[in-house]
């Protein structure tokens, strides 16, 4: 059995607003990863989370959501990455 076991890197924290960075390239033959995590109560305070995307070593993202309705804000979010 094999098994792959994953390799914290780095974080940002979003701020709210659209952005992105430049993170290092995993090591031969891992596979990059990240995770988004809110750092608000989304069921509470109708925040929204950004859309990421991870392009060679550009970790981007972006937010979008509808604004005809009401209450909702781009929430502050952090981003983890890293290899397995």
């Amino acid at each position: 059995m094999t098994m792959r076991i994953s390799q914290h890197m780095g974080s940002f924290d979003t701020g709210g607003v659209d952005g992105a960075a430049a993170i290092p390239r995993p090591p031969a033959g891992k596979v990059a990863y990240f995770i988004v995590v809110p750092l608000v109560d989304l069921q509470r305070e109708k925040g929204k989370r950004p859309g990421v995307m991870l392009s060679g070593t550009t970790l981007s993202w972006t937010y979008s959501y509808s604004t005809n309705g009401w209450g909702y804000f781009s929430a502050n979010c952090r981003i983890y990455y890293g290899y397995y």
